[in-house]
């Protein structure tokens, strides 16, 4: 409402009454301001002072509850034609949103505003996007929020009605291709009906049933076989008969591990030559192939023999699915958005919290800009990553992040070439079952730029790495890692690589255990791997457990600290080579002089903040190359089957490089209980005795739920 009106007032009595009017304009509701008031109306016999205070009083009252609206409202059966209140919801985030812009002007009020919304599912045909006009400002966020108590879900994806499922009988043409298992127990849904018409690429669509993920149709459904032959870096053989039941597939696929065991590849089948047993790939993967080397099949009709299986006839449009136990009571969905589900594009002090985000066809969150933060939600089932973030001082915690087709969290940032921290951070989440189509490469965590956090986190249950990181300065602190690289070889937990500039970041106060891979005779993946002469790294106050491979696996870097380390029960406690010698210039990754001279490293700030890098060539390119100014000190080792273990790539004699002293080789640790993994140390450990050994704080190690999740 627009214009003008008086509001009289009356103040005191007798000789002190005053009366008067304000007048009153401007544009007012029950929900926005402002309004001004004029008090040139105003008469009164006595009481000026009185006028004002009142006035000061009155524009208080005002300022709190006439500025912006601090609540709206968005419930699934709500209608954007409403005001969006509690009693009239909107029903949608883009109404509210929108709302909020229209508001654009007016003072935040004390605690910014908050947009709940209300138990429900909202299906989602693009991104909910939020730009720079949608910020909140410094202590006063804008916060998108389930509301307390309610489940709240943004879905990627279709639901598929149990009734639109029907059996697959004798008449139907897919019935010869099913396998004898799967006859009479396979349902199919046409989908075009059901308005679902878009399948992309394929691969792409992913199925869920009672909110887990289903097994796309392959063989073998466990493990791999493994190639007979490599006929060229496109054709292998094979030496099962199962091949000859797939002439009729024209979408199937082949993963694997076709030459090392640390680079996967999923490439769509060309041929089948069942005479000769041989198969051809439509495009080479990355490095060939090998014989001997593990892979499996998928998307194939033909291989659905077992609950839960499914498959995709993308030309057709139909659905087929052996339904798992419990079938019809459970919610079906089929993803479809190939996009993000939320997108904040270069905003600021935002706040997404207490969401469910699943089922898409792309990522859950990507974030740009500064001050914003995603906190108790749950990113699950989706067919690539989990939340993407670069920009500035922005954060993702207390969250469960599971089921992503590749990175579980991404954090970027910073200027390298000033040495700027980015201070983005993930903490306190619990990221699992990650990988699951991009089997290398894809990790829970994923940091570069310069000055990011990741810690007290659970990161388990991957084919590859838990972190991969790159860049300067970040922290890697007080996190819980397990069950990582299960599928792989030559690959670590935490993993770096072929960087001499990779100077100041901290490893610290972490639990690894239990890290073993599944292929056979694989010695080769390690908890901490500094690969191909990564540089300037600190591996302190950590507690390895049961790694197959190496605790710390140094690839011939310079000027990395392990220091005040427990290691317990590994294939190694620490490696080195003098791989540097042979490989610094092997091919344009490597280049590593070139990699630090883009930098400047010999003027400031690389030179005054990493002054050994600034003088790496004080000795001459060729003494550049070897191990140098390494330190292992302070270590506690137990029950490890080396304690220091080296190669001679490039040369024997790396160890000859460090300095190693005041470590304790093989001691009983006195852990506090470890059948339980209290991997704490008592009072009476040995470290202890070791002069300088510093407390590891191992009950701060993975999520804190008390600890402040805000941005520093």
């Amino acid at each position: 409402m627009r214009g003008t009106g008086r509001l009289p007032w009356q103040s005191g009595s007798g000789p002190w009454r005053c009366r008067g009017y304000w007048r009153i304009w401007g544009r007012w509701d029950d929900r926005h301001g402002p309004i001004r008031i004029s008090d040139k109306a105003l008469t009164s016999d006595k009481g000026d002072l009185m006028k004002r205070l009142f006035l000061s009083w009155c524009f208080v009252l005002l300022s709190c509850s006439l500025s912006w609206a601090r609540e709206y409202y968005v419930a699934a059966d709500g209608n954007d034609a409403n005001p969006g209140t509690r009693e009239k919801p909107f029903a949608t985030l883009e109404r509210a949103r929108d709302s909020i812009r229209q508001s654009k002007g007016r003072a935040l009020g004390a605690g910014g505003i908050t947009v709940y919304l209300r138990q429900g599912s909202f299906f989602r045909t693009q991104a909910f996007t939020l730009t720079e006009q949608d910020s909140g400002e410094p202590g006063r966020p804008i916060t998108y929020r389930a509301y307390p108590g309610e489940e709240v879900r943004l879905i990627g994806g279709h639901a598929v009605p149990a009734a639109a499922f029907a059996p697959v009988t004798p008449a139907d043409a897919a019935c010869p291709r099913l396998d004898p298992s799967a006859r009479g127990k396979c349902l199919k849904a046409v989908l075009g009906p059901l308005g679902i018409v878009q399948y992309g690429d394929a691969l792409q669509m992913e199925l869920s049933v009672g909110g887990e993920l289903m097994p796309i149709a392959r063989w073998p459904n466990e493990g791999f076989v493994r190639t007979t032959s490599a006929e060229n870096n496109i054709t292998f053989g094979y030496d099962d008969p199962r091949p000859q039941r797939w002439l009729g597939a024209t979408d199937a696929y082949a993963m694997g591990y076709w030459y090392h065991g640390w680079a996967s590849r999923i490439e769509r089948i060309a041929s089948i030559d069942v005479a000769n047993k041989k198969i051809t790939l439509a495009k080479s993967p990355s490095y060939g192939i090998a014989a001997k080397k593990p892979y499996y099949v998928l998307n194939l009709l033909e291989e659905i023999d077992r609950p839960g299986e499914w498959y995709l006839d993308r030309q057709a449009g139909i659905l087929y699915l052996w339904p798992p136990e419990g079938f019809g009571a459970g919610e079906v969905l089929l993803s479809s958005l190939r996009e993000p589900l939320v997108t904040l594009k270069g905003a600021s002090h935002l706040h997404l919290e207490g969401l469910i985000l699943e089922m898409g066809a792309a990522g859950g969150v990507e974030v740009s800009g500064r001050d914003n933060l995603v906190t108790n939600c749950t990113i699950r089932n989706l067919r690539k990553s989990g939340i993407t973030i670069s920009g500035d001082r922005n954060g993702v915690a207390q969250c469960e992040i599971r089921g992503l087709g590749e990175t579980g969290v991404s954090l970027s940032g910073g200027d390298r070439y000033k040495l700027i921290a980015g201070e983005n951070f993930v903490r306190n989440c619990r990221i699992h079952d990650f990988g699951r189509w991009e089997r290398t490469y894809a990790p829970a965590i994923r940091i570069n730029g310069v000055g990011h956090t990741a810690a007290n986190n659970l990161l388990h249950n991957g084919p590859h790495s838990a972190i991969l990181f790159g860049g300067n300065e970040h922290r890697i602190e007080l996190n819980e890692i397990h069950n990582v690289c299960y599928e792989v070889d030559d690959a670590g937990s935490i993993y770096c690589g072929r960087d001499w500039g990779l100077q100041g970041n901290v490893i610290r106060h972490n639990f690894f255990h239990h890290v073993k891979s599944i292929l056979p005779g694989s010695n080769g993946v390690h908890a901490v791997y500094l690969d191909d002469c990564a540089s300037g790294i600190t591996v302190f106050g950590n507690v390895f457990y049961e790694i197959s491979g190496r605790a710390i696996m140094c690839g011939g870097g310079r000027d990395n600290t392990v220091e005040n380390n427990v290691i317990a029960r590994c294939g190694a406690a620490h490696f080195t080579d003098r791989r540097g010698k042979v490989w610094i210039d092997k091919d344009s990754s490597w280049k590593l002089l070139e990699k630090i001279q883009k930098y400047n490293y010999t003027e400031p700030p690389w030179s005054t903040r990493y002054p050994k890098l600034a003088q790496i060539l004080a000795n001459g390119y060729e003494q550049a190359k070897e191990p140098e100014g390494c330190v292992i000190r302070t270590n506690l080792g137990w029950q490890n089957k080396r304690w220091l273990q080296e190669s001679s790539l490039g040369a024997p004699g790396g160890f000859k490089f460090y300095t190693i002293e005041k470590n304790i080789e093989d001691r009983d640790p006195h852990f506090v209980d470890e059948a339980s993994l209290n991997l704490a140390l008592r009072d009476d450990s040995p470290a202890y005795s070791l002069r300088g050994f510093q407390r590891i704080p191992f009950e701060d190690i993975g999520p804190q739920e008390k600890k402040s999740n805000q941005i520093p």
